[in-house]
């Protein structure tokens, strides 16, 4: 009996570490790239404070973000908003020629945390669907 209850409060925090209850809220959007949707663009939330999340956009542009697990949203919060191009496993891109960088529909900027011009609020209770239209 001692040897169960010492073996059961040995594994308790390891079984209910998983069940803290989740800070994030559903987050989704667009992106479109001169009026018309961007499919497989890789959707980084890089946050003030917290944690990041990201999402990819399907063949409409629609995207859905995810923190800790699929689907499950954003933290509230102040977010930098960078686009990159997502690449199927499936479908590696070809190595550019001479090396580099892999091309993108996107001005370099928006790739880029600390120099991206989107950004987006979360918020409890709020809509959260965020419409980035990127001109080129």
């Amino acid at each position: 009996m001692l040897r169960t209850l010492v073996l059961f409060s040995l594994l308790a925090p390891l079984l209910f570490a998983g069940c803290s209850p989740s800070n994030t809220v559903k987050v989704t959007g667009t992106v479109t790239l001169n009026g018309q949707p961007a499919e497989n663009v890789q959707v980084m939330f890089y946050p003030k404070k917290g944690r990041y999340a990201e999402g990819v956009t399907d063949d409409s542009g629609h995207f859905t973000l995810s923190t800790a697990k699929p689907n499950d949203g954003a933290e509230p919060g102040e977010y930098s908003v960078a686009l990159g191009e997502y690449y199927p496993p499936d479908k590696p891109p070809a190595m550019p020629k001479g090396g580099g960088q892999f091309p993108t529909r996107f001005p370099p900027d928006y790739s880029v945390e600390a120099k991206t011009p989107l950004s987006a609020k979360v918020e409890r209770g709020g809509k959260n669907d965020f419409p980035f239209d990127v001109k080129k």
